[in-house]
């Protein structure tokens, strides 16, 4: 099992794309800049000797358009020196006319080349300062949401955290599985509201409080009342508050319980659907959702609890609205109920055809590879970096769980005795 940690920044497929289509607009612009420069001599060059350089005014459009998007102030400046050299040689050329217009030309080009370097030169150091946040921000998201084990007692998990592009701005996704002596194993996927270094201190809390009380709290509905209690110690430095998902699995039989705190309901991959698990992929919607951690008295919360059995080789989806949110060019949100199921089957159907090697660990292929593919998917749905953070955690059950084979082993010797 692997734990994604995927910044905004890396060589995603995206950002490969967003390179290039950067890189073809600066040819882009060089070629025009250059074009329109020698369109401007020949025709001002060209001319007879009494009609004035009409074209000579345009040589100071080069120098701001190599500003646009550069990464350094020497593209305004070489276009700019090119384009005074141009309208120098222009009023070099005898006429019989007034040459106030070169003069002026010569003039404007040096002023709109001082101002798109003076431009260029703030971009990149905000740019630079941005990337300074970015990365102390992330550094600290990083050292919050530590590396789940690949597995807890006899459940698989994988995760996938996307970081968001937006504003340098991380937000407070959070995640974290703890197995306890008396409780089974015990999930938590949230999201705090807000973003920055204060989503990400808020985080943390919220975690830390989970790793201690996951262990003392008897049941679920008094787990998220601690963790609303603590919040309550601690949100007036924020005024944000944190929608949570709490599961409890038992390891030895799959009896699993939800809790929300207006959270988005996990999804529900079942297994033994044949080809159709995408019509199998069900919504595990608590009856009634609670308020969000820090909002928790507020509201009512005896309905906010489902619970279910797992059964053998079934998935448990939980995620963020990072994922449901992220919108494609026509502002439409991702279809996450519908893209899940199809992926499923298509990450069972690659390995069924043979392509995990490593059967041995299958379970631990198969997590990984339909995250990798809903990773793959949600890039392509939005096209670009998307614009909030975005984490997903898959569980799986076992083969067969411990209890049945227990019961199993446990009949045999009796028939025998």
């Amino acid at each position: 099992m692997r734990t994604h940690l995927l910044s905004a920044t890396t060589a995603t497929t995206p950002a490969r794309v967003l390179w290039r289509r950067a890189a073809w607009r600066s040819r882009w612009l060089d070629f025009s800049a250059l074009l329109l420069i020698t369109v401007v001599l020949v025709d001002c060059l060209t001319r007879p000797a009494d009609q004035p350089p009409m074209l000579d005014p345009l040589l100071a459009v080069p120098p701001a358009l190599a500003a646009i998007g550069a990464a350094t102030v020497r593209r305004p400046l070489f276009y700019g020196a090119v384009s005074l050299l141009a309208a120098v040689v222009i009023a070099a050329k005898p006429n019989d006319y007034a040459d106030w217009l070169p003069v002026v030309t010569m003039f404007t080009v040096v002023v709109i080349t001082a101002v798109a370097t003076a431009g260029t030169a703030t971009s990149v150091r905000q740019e630079q300062r941005i990337a300074q946040v970015r990365s102390v921000a992330e550094a600290a998201q990083r050292a919050v949401l530590r590396p789940l084990p690949p597995r807890l007692g006899s459940l698989g998990f994988d995760v996938v955290y996307i970081a968001a592009a937006a504003e340098a701005k991380v937000g407070g996704d959070l995640y974290e599985a703890v197995a306890t002596s008396e409780h089974g194993i015990r999930v938590i996927m949230g999201d705090v509201r807000g973003k920055g270094l204060g989503a990400v201190e808020l985080a943390t809390d919220v975690l830390g409080m989970f790793r201690e009380q996951a262990h003392e709290a008897c049941t679920l509905g008094e787990l998220a009342a601690r963790l609303d209690a603590g919040l309550g110690r601690g949100l007036g430095r924020h005024e944000e508050f944190v929608t949570a998902l709490l599961v409890e699995i038992d390891p030895e039989s799959g009896r699993t319980s939800i809790f929300s705190c207006g959270h988005p309901p996990p999804l529900l991959i079942p297994a033994g659907c044949g080809g159709d698990v995408a019509r199998c992929v069900t919504l595990m919607e608590v009856p009634a959702p609670a308020p969000p951690l820090g909002l928790l008295a507020l509201g009512d919360a005896s309905d906010a609890q489902l619970c279910c059995a797992l059964q053998p080789d079934d998935q448990l989806l939980l995620y963020t609205d990072g994922v449901t949110e992220a919108r494609d060019a026509r502002r439409a949100f991702y279809p996450l109920p519908e893209r899940v199921g199809v992926l499923a089957a298509k990450a069972a159907g690659s390995q069924a055809a043979g392509k995990a090697v490593l059967r041995s660990v299958s379970s631990g292929t198969s997590r990984q590879g339909l995250l990798d593919l809903l990773r793959a998917d949600l890039h392509k749905h939005v096209g670009a970096p998307i614009d909030d953070d975005a984490a997903m955690l898959l569980v799986r059950a076992p083969a067969a769980w411990p209890a049945a084979r227990t019961a199993a082993a446990s009949a045999r010797v009796t028939r025998i005795a």
